[in-house]
């Protein structure tokens, strides 16, 4: 069985090919819970990721950043587990097979842009604020290729 997870990264690094990274994934006890219960632990856990792929994101530096994304993946069972936050794993995944990407999630464009110019402005806390109040993008595995063409 698989354990759905969530990859904090960048646009970049997507385009890149993603190699070494973690994700965050409800924890073992999550396995249990099904119906709202379980939608609301994932949704939590994409929240995380999406905090920490803005920190990425922008952590290099307003001018030369990347678009923050959340890669939705559905990692193998066996891959290994640390405690991340309470309820919460993170899993490191040496490989990133597109075949178990389920969805990638992203800023819109006018959001990042917005979010930039509050780095430049403000600083990256600032930027990182806005984006946790906004909504990210939903893109099925699919559309990955077109993605990466039209926003990279």
């Amino acid at each position: 069985m698989a354990v759905r997870c969530y990859i904090p990264t960048t646009l970049a690094a997507l385009a890149a090919g993603l190699q070494s990274v973690t994700a965050v994934a409800p924890d073992a006890a999550a396995a249990q819970l099904r119906g709202d219960d379980l939608d609301e632990a994932e949704f939590t856990a994409m929240s995380i990721a999406a905090a920490l792929a803005a920190d990425e994101a922008l952590g290099s530096g307003a001018e030369s950043a990347s678009p923050r994304v959340v890669v939705a993946y559905d990692a193998p069972s066996t891959t290994g587990r640390e405690p991340l936050a309470p309820g919460f794993d993170a899993l490191t995944l040496t490989r990133v097979d597109e075949d178990r990407i389920v969805s990638v999630h992203l800023d819109e464009a006018s959001d990042w842009e917005a979010a930039i110019e509050l780095a430049a402005a403000h600083g990256a806390e600032a930027a990182g604020d806005r984006l946790g109040e906004s909504d990210l993008l939903w893109y099925d595995r699919t559309e990955l290729r077109d993605l990466l063409r039209d926003r990279t």
